[in-house]
């Protein structure tokens, strides 16, 4: 190993806190380049970002950078970072207060508490941090602060005191939408009104916050505000309408995440310090296939890794120097919570799908969707196709892949997306009784699929599970259907890298199952499945001979896409099966290998 153990920079997964990162010894990506993008995109900035995607600790970047309380230490904060020999004129000159909405509780019955307590600490705080900087009559603003009951009566008394100190402040705002979006998926859009509408007081507290940023000697000079989803951004934006929405600016496309150069300096790293053994050509397709892809802005080509992945997967790896058990780190995921007030919806105390389900199969069905990208919209606007697609956007389970059409072309970037795709799919699914299946038993016999080549086993049960449902008839209706909900139960486990109409030898495979032979190494059989369908026919004969001219037709697809020599190397030594299977109606009318 080279040097000594204590000398190796730390992986900082979880770490959001600039100092520790700086103090503590640990790896950090250079972000200091966009201060300056930052300071000349605007005033007052709204980010929108994925979940895990850095955010936090930008915003902490940004604090030790502009913070009169650190102005002493700059040097040392930022001596390996590109702005030390170029600092910007605003550097250390504010005072910096900080909120994290997601330390608001969101219960009902607790917000407008939590809410009041988390801005009354933070104030309070910022007073006492800035003590010097402060006029003497500070005394009676605490006091009034101490004794309100309205956050935005708190922000307008801190406002007075720094206007009357001849003070600038940066405030820094993280998860803004957190405790709001909360209270929309668990408890309802009546609550979320009464927050974000009227005299709501997340409102209030904008409007409020505006206020503070106008006239002569307007106390908030900046704000830099952070979040995962544009929806509460538009409720509030009345209440504060000076926001510049920066999110999917080309200049910020990189700002956050990691581009590949920066994971190969990375893993270049550790490689000289011993920590990792594999040659890149066993890591990186790893990596890129799980954790690459996203791109913010249409004007922009750059992929990114999502750093938080990146961060997981080395941390693992050092633990066992191989590639991790479990390549999705749970935090990643996006609740389904989040998403199922948008999907399922309750009529007469029955639950159904409404057309954002079908927009979420259509998206696994056919992998991509051209839809506009909106920056903004309120609640009673989130029905629309281009408004749900754009909040998938954001959420990260989107991503841009070029144009079609003149229109955004949007993709599932990754496999650790497309896995919770398929898992949100089986959610809906359970959750309005459409296809009950034991997801244990399927992984059991997608492991025999795997090791033993038992295809039958997985289909016959399927099928039961399907025959079984009532509601599913509704749905099976065209081959893509079909095929849309067989990736979803296909892919629950990572034996297989599952795709669906990969190009193979000049055509389209419905579904390829490819060995995820980096993890699991002795695999033994990978499947390509073509899927057939036709209306079911009153009469057996009529029906007899549908299906052996779409099994012929099958057989020959499957032999051409078999004789792609690039696959043949993907799929290593393990033994192909090639599948036919053919539904009639909803019906499996035929299975067999090809």
């Amino acid at each position: 190993m080279s040097g000594s153990e204590t000398e190796i920079k730390k992986i900082p997964y979880g770490v959001s806190d600039y100092d520790k990162i700086v103090t503590g010894n640990y790896y950090y990506v250079d972000k200091t380049p966009y201060l300056k993008i930052v300071e000349e995109a605007g005033d007052y900035l709204f980010f929108i970002r994925p979940r895990r995607f850095g955010k936090s600790l930008f915003l902490s970047m940004m604090e030790g950078y502009y913070d009169v309380y650190y102005k002493d230490r700059f040097q040392e904060l930022f001596k390996d970072r590109a702005i030390l020999d170029s600092p910007t004129k605003e550097q250390g000159t504010y005072l910096v207060l900080g909120f994290n909405f997601s330390m608001v509780d969101p219960a009902p019955d607790k917000v407008e508490d939590s809410f009041l307590n988390h801005v009354k600490n933070q104030v309070l705080s910022f007073i006492y941090r800035y003590d010097k900087y402060l006029s003497d009559k500070r005394e009676h603003y605490i006091k009034t602060i101490k004794d309100s009951r309205s956050a935005a009566d708190i922000v307008s008394a801190l406002s007075g005191l720094c206007r009357f100190s001849n003070q600038k402040i940066y405030a820094l705002i993280d998860e803004y939408d957190n405790f709001a979006n909360t209270i929309l998926s668990t408890v309802g859009e009546e609550a979320y009104y009464d927050l974000t509408h009227g005299k709501g007081f997340f409102r209030s507290f904008f409007n409020m916050l505006k206020g503070g940023t106008g006239g002569m000697g307007a106390p908030f000079n900046r704000l830099f505000m952070t979040g995962v989803s544009p929806i509460t951004l538009d409720d509030v934006t009345s209440g504060y309408n000076i926001g510049k929405n920066v999110s999917i600016d080309p200049l910020f496309n990189q700002m956050l995440g990691f581009t590949e150069s920066d994971v190969l300096q990375m893993i270049e790293y550790y490689r000289e310090k011993g920590r990792i053994k594999h040659d890149n050509r066993y890591l990186l397709p790893v990596i890129r296939q799980w954790y690459n892809n996203y791109i913010f802005s249409p004007d922009s080509q750059t992929p990114l890794f999502n750093s938080d992945m990146i961060l997981y997967f080395l941390d693992e790896y050092f633990k066992v120097s191989t590639i991790p058990r479990d390549l999705i780190d749970r935090n990643v995921r996006i609740d389904y919570g989040k998403l199922r007030h948008l999907i399922v919806v309750d009529k007469k105390g029955r639950k159904e799908p409404n057309g954002n389900f079908s927009r979420l199969r259509e998206i696994i069905e056919e992998g991509e969707i051209a839809s506009k990208i909106t920056k903004g919209f309120p609640l009673e606007e989130m029905d629309t196709e281009e408004n749900f697609t754009s909040l998938l956007f954001y959420f990260g389970l989107l991503s841009i892949m070029g144009e079609k059409e003149g229109l955004p072309l949007l993709k599932i970037p990754n496999q650790t997306v497309k896995t919770l795709f398929y898992d949100y799919i089986i959610r809906v699914s359970r959750d309005i009784d459409l296809l009950d299946v034991n997801i244990g038993k399927l992984d059991t016999l997608l492991h025999g699929m795997a090791y033993h080549g038992n295809w039958r086993a997985f289909f016959d049960y399927f099928s039961k599970r399907m025959n079984a449902s009532t509601s599913i008839r509704d749905f099976f209706k065209a081959e893509k259907v079909i095929q849309g909900f067989l990736l979803a139960y296909l892919g629950i486990s990572d034996y297989f890298i599952v795709h669906s109409e990969k190009e193979l030898n000049k055509g389209y495979a419905d579904i390829v199952m490819e060995p995820f032979l980096a993890r699991y190494e002795g695999i033994k059989y990978s499947f390509m499945v073509e899927i057939k369908y036709f209306p079911k026919p009153k009469d057996p004969e009529v029906a007899e001979r549908k299906i052996n001219r779409l099994k012929k037709e099958a057989e020959t697809q499957l032999k051409q896409y078999a004789g792609d020599e690039s696959f043949d190397k993907t799929i290593g030594k393990t033994t192909l099966i090639k599948l036919v299977l053919i539904y009639s109606g909803s019906q499996l009318a035929y299975i067999g290998e090809g």
